[in-house]
């Protein structure tokens, strides 16, 4: 459905009425008391209709239908559902499910919820929204037929391919708060994630059986248990969280099984950490396919570029799998996800943000997109065994263009289309920014 908007988005044509909504416009009166005002996302009361999830479609929920069929996996299908007022509890509460099955078995059960702890609700105008602070909940299980494994290191081959398949069954906890005050320019964050995994043979045709070419890979990450931690600080200035137009992320973060199965069985992976240390950067630009916009609207019409940076190091062994790579939706785009992996990472991305399609296309009674675009972008990236050697290894990158479009400043979606050094394309089509 997703890709459907789009193309209606796209040949919609431009009109050349650019104003916001004057629904949307901030309400000054209610955000002068505020600490860090430009922080908070106002929602009219038009934009939080009542009524079960098909009533409120395209509104403040979005279904997703997916039908694929691959060889290695059969004919498939299910759907994503992403709700930003679950519950109708006037925009409180935010839920993300996915639900896929192929004939084959492949299989995957996500679903996610997030509650927002900075909230303040004025019934008959609307509300306001803290998108800083936040504490949810996450549950899995998947069972993914095709993954791919290419040994370690930058130097790897495309026809070193081996494939796995993966069976994940997680649960788990998180919080995110913002300080010295609601809103403030420190963020941190905690996760705690319940997690086993099995690593089995996969199904990608023409490719080696992982199991067989790489075994004390797959065994030591095989039946493998973890209580799994993040957490991480930031030093954070962006004027939102979903899609900012100005500011910067800055901070560090670690992602690590402090305790494994294979610690209380006494065997081999005693667990280990990885740490990372990311920035965000996003500047507004001049526009080219129209005049501006009003800067009091809750989602001003701003273009932006945005680069981002990441470096990534581990300490202590932990399952192939979550060492740190390169490849996939959030990094060198026009690979496969996981294509480079080692020890340690970096990558960093440059886009290019315009607006082109600004005017409010209509769809159905409230339902309407809000405007479309494009983003021009460029990946890099590499992998080491060891620090020392990580910036003197191959660099890697990729490029492409993506379409933007959004409901509203919480719900963009996006399609990425890649192409890597090795000539090889990749899309993903995902909720949210990449970086």
């Amino acid at each position: 459905m997703t890709s459907i908007i789009l193309i209606l988005a796209m040949f919609s044509g431009i009109n050349e009425d650019e104003g916001e909504r004057s629904a949307e416009i901030r309400p000054t009166d209610l955000l002068q008391s505020l600490d860090h005002p430009d922080r908070w996302r106002w929602i009219p009361e038009d934009r939080m209709p009542e009524g079960n999830l098909v009533k409120r479609l395209l509104v403040t929920s979005f279904v997703s239908p997916i039908f694929f069929f691959d060889s290695d996996v059969g004919a498939g299908g299910g759907f994503g559902i992403t709700d930003i007022d679950f519950g109708n509890k006037r925009r409180r509460q935010f839920a993300n499910t996915w639900i896929t099955y192929t004939t084959e078995g492949q299989q995957r059960f996500a679903f996610s919820w997030r509650k927002w702890l900075a909230h303040q609700d004025y019934p008959g105008r609307g509300s306001l929204q803290g998108d800083r602070d936040f504490f949810g909940i996450s549950l899995e299980r998947s069972k993914t037929l095709t993954s791919r494994f290419f040994g370690f290191g930058a130097d790897t081959l495309l026809d070193q391919e081996s494939s796995y398949s993966r069976e994940t069954n997680s649960l788990g906890l998180g919080i995110q708060k913002s300080l010295p005050k609601t809103g403030g320019n420190w963020i941190w964050n905690f996760n705690l994630l319940l997690q086993t995994d099995d690593i089995a043979s996969g199904t990608v045709s023409d490719a080696l059986d992982m199991t067989v070419a790489y075994p004390e890979v797959a065994a030591g990450s095989d039946d493998f248990g973890a209580v799994w931690i993040q957490a991480g600080i930031r030093h954070d200035t962006r004027d939102a969280q979903h899609l900012p137009y100005e500011g910067h992320s800055v901070g560090i973060s670690f992602f690590g099984c402090p305790i494994t199965s294979q610690d209380l069985a006494g065997e081999e992976l005693d667990g280990g950490v990885v740490t990372t240390l990311s920035g965000t950067w996003v500047s507004p630009v001049t526009p080219l396919f129209h005049s501006g916009g009003t800067p009091t609207a809750d989602h001003p019409l701003i273009d932006s570029v945005a680069t981002s940076l990441s470096i990534s190091g581990t300490s202590g062994e932990i399952p192939f799998w979550a060492l740190p790579s390169i490849g996939g939706s959030q990094n060198l785009r026009g690979s496969i996800g996981g294509r480079w992996r080692d020890r340690h990472a970096w990558n960093a991305g440059l886009e290019w943000r315009p607006w082109i399609f600004t005017d409010e296309i209509p769809i159905y009674g409230k339902i309407r997109l809000e405007r479309s675009g494009i983003a021009l972008f460029f990946d890099a990236g590499s992998v080491a065994n060891s620090f020392d050697q990580l910036f003197s290894e191959k660099v890697h990158y990729s490029y492409g263009v993506g379409f933007r479009f959004t409901f509203e400043r919480q719900a963009l979606f996006r399609a990425d289309l890649g192409r890597s050094d090795e000539g090889e394309f990749n899309m993903s089509i995902r909720y949210g920014l990449p970086f």
